[in-house]
């Protein structure tokens, strides 16, 4: 249900920064397939479905695609950041050689700043 949520809040915020097209990553593939339509969806998440369909709707493109766990740990890392400060955040709030120096551990690569 947190996946299906944080994926709902990241597509409005999409909706209002006025994207046309967006590739949406998740770990969870079972949502992927909810949305898809290829799994029946839990009734639980129902409305929050509705919420994501309708959001595609007013977007050009939309993939929603399936990603291990393993390569999405700069997702984990920033989402187990933001939930700890408890305040809401965007991308500009962020100390770029935090964000900076995970995205290269995730990529295998030591370059720090």
């Amino acid at each position: 249900m947190a996946e299906a949520e944080a994926l709902r809040l990241a597509l409005v915020a999409c909706v209002e920064r006025g994207f046309e097209s967006v590739q949406v990553e998740t770990d969870s593939h079972v949502l992927v397939d909810m949305i898809h339509g290829s799994l029946q969806s839990k009734a639980i998440l129902d409305g929050i479905l509705w919420d994501i369909n309708l959001l595609k709707q007013q977007l050009c493109v939309v993939e929603f695609l399936y990603a291990p766990r393993a390569c999405n740990k700069v997702a984990h890392l920033v989402v187990s950041y933001v939930t700890h400060v408890r305040v809401v955040h965007s991308w500009d709030g962020f100390e770029l050689e935090w964000l900076f120096n995970i995205l290269t551990s995730d990529v295998n690569i030591s370059i720090p700043i």
